[in-house]
């Protein structure tokens, strides 16, 4: 391995990175540590030429490549025969006003973007958790605190550099001239990554008046929390994107002491346009417990990424994410009770997330399926662990099957090695499709991906 390490270097310079560095110790900590990885070596190119020539060097010498930045979506171990190739040095965001357009670099996370377009008034369409990669989270659908009214971040996607299996540099675009580059864009569109992202270009959104805030609640006023946000969602404007849970707060941190190691109800939600639209669900919910925390107030893009409380460190999760229709109020209760937070063996988290919007532009996944979102957390840092994880999760998954539409959200399924039943037979075919026409050596791994 000595001698291939050594190629590699001599047609790579400065980027290849073996056991034993800290550059290697870094790429393969992912954000889900759940699973370890054991790569030969790490690249961590600074240019898409450097993607192009790594692709070609891994091929050559007989290796695949799995690709990972932030890996918030690692979801299996990466053996000691894989090449990883770690995307984060590919920054830098450009933002332009008319259109309204930022060009991004495949290994940015959103804080980066958003800080770029405050001073043009502009946001985008970031998630919950500020360390995400906005590529991989975008090429997942990318549900955030806008998509209520905007609509998932991958219907925002406009063009995509990437390199294919060969290691040749294209562009996936709607107007592109190779039919495939066109197909290519569908699929990145939220299906998955086709090719190893090099930038991607994106629609920026006006924040006329950002609100952000979240909520807390001891357990004991669980039901009478969520019959007031089940009653209130249908009584916002599209403005107002929120999420309902119950999990457990860690034992230290900027909370009352009384609620500190224990599970409590939490409610997060933001709205760009005012204030005035989070007060229908906001008085709700007060009225029906007061809680013990509202940080209820005018936003920013560092309060919008920390209402959801995520943990501020890598963690070995495992969890499950269901698209659910609008029976879904009618069964929060009963898929809280079974996700046993704060028991012994229970998960960590479960939440429902209110998405309903209206339909994006051609792409795999550019549209929600169905109005609500279920995600539920576990321990993952074992087999062990994962097995009774698996166990409660899929007692949590009965008790929503009354409103489950029968397809899998494949971003939300953390530590999971697939996608599970996320794609209709025709969208899943013509994703593989795309893949073996753009990867016919199959050089290219992905996360979740491997059916594909």
């Amino acid at each position: 391995m000595t001698d291939v390490i050594g190629s590699l270097r001599s047609q790579l310079p400065g980027v290849v990175y073996e056991p034993g560095d800290q550059e290697y110790a870094s790429a393969t900590s992912p954000n889900n540590c759940s699973y370890p990885q054991r790569p030969f070596a790490v690249v961590r190119p600074h240019s898409a030429e450097q993607v192009g020539q790594a692709v070609k060097s891994a091929w050559q010498l007989g290796f695949r490549v799995a690709v990972q930045a932030t890996g918030h979506g690692s979801g299996g171990e990466i053996p000691d025969d894989w090449l990883v190739l770690d995307t984060s040095a590919l920054t830098g965001v450009t933002v332009g006003r008319f259109p309204a357009l930022a060009r991004i670099g495949a290994g940015e996370a959103w804080p980066a973007v958003q800080k770029a377009a405050l001073p043009h008034g502009l946001l985008g369409l970031s998630g919950t958790s500020p360390t995400v990669g906005v590529a991989g989270y975008t090429f997942s659908g990318g549900v955030g605190w806008f998509v209520r009214k905007y609509g998932l971040a991958s219907a925002a996607l406009r063009a995509v550099e990437y390199v294919d299996g060969a290691g040749e540099l294209r562009r996936a675009a709607d107007d592109a001239a190779d039919e495939l580059d066109r197909a290519a864009l569908w699929a990145f569109r939220g299906g998955a990554p086709v090719g190893i992202a090099t930038s991607i270009e994106m629609d920026l959104f006006r924040v006329p008046d950002l609100w952000t805030g979240y909520l807390l609640w001891p357990a004991s006023a669980t039901g009478a929390v969520v019959d007031a946000w089940t009653s209130a969602v249908a009584e916002v404007s599209e403005s107002v994107t929120s999420s309902l849970s119950l999990r457990m707060l860690p034992p230290q941190g900027p909370f009352p002491d009384e609620l500190l190691g224990k599970p409590v109800v939490h409610l997060s939600y933001a709205s760009p346009d005012g204030a005035v639209h989070l007060d229908v669900m906001r008085d709700a919910v007060r009225f029906a417990a007061e809680p013990a925390v509202d940080t209820t107030a005018q936003g920013d893009p560092e309060s919008l990424s920390g209402i959801h409380i995520d943990p501020p460190a890598a963690v070995p999760a495992r969890g499950i994410g269901r698209w659910l229709d609008g029976n879904t109020t009618l069964v929060v209760g009963e898929m809280f009770d079974a996700a046993r937070i704060g028991e012994p063996g229970g998960l960590s988290m479960i939440e429902v997330r209110h998405t309903d919007t209206a339909a994006g532009p051609d792409g795999a996944l550019t549209s929600v399926p169905a109005p609500f979102l279920l995600h539920a957390v576990g321990e993952g840092d074992d087999d062990d662990a994962r097995r009774r994880t698996d166990s409660v999760l899929a007692q949590v998954e009965s008790a929503g099957q009354f409103a489950d539409i029968g397809r899998a959200v494949p971003a939300f399924r953390d530590g999971q090695p697939d996608t599970a039943d996320a794609w209709s037979a025709t969208d899943l075919a013509d994703l593989r499709n795309v893949r073996r026409a753009l990867d016919p050596e199959r050089v290219l791994a992905f996360s979740r991906h491997p059916a594909f």
